[in-house]
């Protein structure tokens, strides 16, 4: 136990003595990260090389093991594979972090540099060959399998760490509390090797902390992150070889479960919209945070107290057994996306729109489809001007629109326009309809709210169809759908094309008819009247 307390002790007051070191060194050589976009938070050059820092940390504490003779490093001695599978990998994910640190690299490059340092840890033994699922027992993994999912694994919890490394102090605490979760399994499974690194881990990131915390003076860098990202996840994979129940698949994804959880979200949102998915943007978790109003500093201890749930949840686990651990997964799962959904992510909100669209709106979207098609119909049948807007006036009770008003009749053809309105108002002397500068005009309201233009023009939107056919106008149809109102539930496509095309056909027809029919004389007193008003 005392040499467990030392080599603690040690990484910490190393990384507390070798960042400053490290970070002068970087101010001295130019070695800086300039907020040259908006991803950035930070307003001045901060020193990048946080991760040698690190590094450094931790070879400092281990390079003592070996001038100590006890049962603890007699035990590690038997575990030089397993440390060496550990260290060489770990130090060229530190490189390929350090050269993208100092000349940049795309991502391509980047992961392919991950994947085939992977592939040696891989080669040297470590693997992840069984998965103990939930609900389905062990599970041992083809060859093949096991390759890809060690490989994916590693590569994406040190992505993982790299991609919420956008805030002070955040990547480097949420590393800690990943390393205290490994701890302490490694501490039940008897794991020395993985409680001695864990161990190490956690001191040279708690020294590490008290420079990056906000205000941070020096940033892990690619180097830093992709490093403490990696061990992490070998460590995790280290664990689960000899791991026989839930813990073995459980506890890796909940110890890491904010790396996991904004990783997901980022590719996922990228998918959705469409962007590059390897291409920064400025709407990780962090930043939708801030975009609140949030400070970094409140964001962060928040970001915290998340990654102590998970590391909670991970650790116990594996004291669980299998289906409360498969529940209790479900409940997370649950938890995470509505807190995600309070985020205001665009990409969420449309899902959660879609699927809305899709489930609950989708029968009464299907049933004023159904009456716009019946009003179609309707339209193909009617003889009169009356009949024509009836048709349109029952359409429009499935409550969709809040007013709708009309102008049919060629332009031009007065006479002809009024001997169809004569007509209709023969056959219905109540008719809605009104003669306006030698047209038809007929409008709907729903309710009693205020119709005029002004009310409209503030309150309403408008879906405006020309009545055009073989290039000759029959007029318009307006329909108003209040701006406060609930999403419109009819597809606009049956209105502007099938609904719109026999609207168009019944008016020329009706029109065109009267190009050469006789009104009769015998009208009733009422038409009368009504027709010496309009010619008044």
């Amino acid at each position: 136990m005392k040499t467990y307390f030392a080599l603690f002790l040690i990484a910490t007051i190393a990384s507390l003595v070798t960042t400053p070191l490290i970070r002068r060194l970087c101010q001295r050589l130019k070695l800086l990260d300039v907020p040259v976009d908006s991803r950035r938070l930070h307003q001045t050059a901060i020193p990048r090389l946080g991760g040698v820092a690190l590094y450094l940390s931790c070879l400092a504490a281990l390079s003592l093991l070996p001038f100590v003779d006890n049962l603890l490093t007699d035990t590690l001695s038997g575990l030089k594979s397993e440390f060496l599978m550990l260290a060489i990998p770990a130090t060229l994910v530190l490189l390929v972090g350090i050269y993208d640190d100092l000349r940049g690299t795309n991502a391509v490059v980047k992961f392919a540099a991950l994947g085939l340092i992977a592939s040696l840890f891989y080669a040297m033994g470590g693997r992840i060959d069984a998965l103990s699922v939930p609900f389905f027992g062990v599970v041992q993994l083809p060859v093949l399998l096991s390759f890809i999912i060690t490989i994916v694994w590693l590569v994406g919890i040190a992505n993982a760490f790299n991609l919420i490394d956008g805030m002070d102090g955040l990547a480097s605490g949420a590393a800690l509390f990943s390393s205290l979760v490994i701890l302490g399994v490694s501490v039940s499974q008897e794991r020395t090797l993985m409680i001695v690194v864990s161990l190490v881990l956690c001191g040279a990131l708690a020294g590490f902390l008290r420079y990056n915390f906000n205000p941070a003076s020096i940033f892990l860098g690619d180097s830093g992150a992709l490093f403490i990202g990696f061990v992490l996840a070998a460590l995790s994979v280290l664990g689960t070889q000899k791991a026989t129940t839930a813990v073995a698949i459980v506890v890796p994804i909940l110890a890491f479960g904010f790396p996991v959880v904004d990783t997901t979200m980022t590719m996922a949102r990228r998918l959705v919209s469409r962007k590059p998915i390897f291409k920064g943007d400025n709407e990780h978790i962090h930043h939708m945070l801030l975009a609140r109003g949030w400070s970094q500093r409140r964001a962060v201890l928040v970001l915290y107290g998340v990654c102590a749930l998970f590391g909670l949840f991970a650790l116990i686990s594996p004291a669980t057994g299998s289906k409360l651990t498969g529940f209790m997964l479900f409940v997370i799962s649950v938890a995470v996306i509505i807190a995600v959904g309070h985020l205001r992510y665009h990409e969420v909100d449309e899902i959660r729109a879609g699927v809305k669209r899709t489930v609950a709106d989708r029968r009464l979207r299907v049933a004023n489809n159904i009456r716009v098609r019946r009003a179609a119909r309707a339209l193909s049948k009617a003889s009169d001007l009356h009949e024509l807007f009836e048709a349109m006036r029952q359409m429009l009770d499935f409550g969709e629109f809040t007013f709708a008003n009309a102008l049919v009749g060629e332009a031009g053809r007065a006479e002809i326009n009024e001997r169809a309105f004569m007509a209709s108002l023969a056959r219905h002397p109540e008719q809605p309809l009104e003669l306006r500068n030698g047209r038809v005009s007929w409008q709907w309201s729903a309710d009693e709210t205020d119709t005029s233009e002004a009310f409209r023009a503030r309150s309403e939107w408008c879906l405006r169809l020309p009545l055009v056919s073989n290039g000759i106008e029959w007029g318009w149809l307006n329909f108003y759908h209040s701006l406060d109102g609930e999403t419109l539930l009819v597809d606009t496509n049956y209105l502007s094309d099938l609904f719109r095309r026999e609207f168009t056909e019944a008016v020329a027809r009706i029109l065109t008819v009267h190009e050469v029919a006789v009104i009769p004389i015998a009208i009733d007193v009422r038409a009368e009247e009504v027709r010496d008003n309009c010619a008044a």
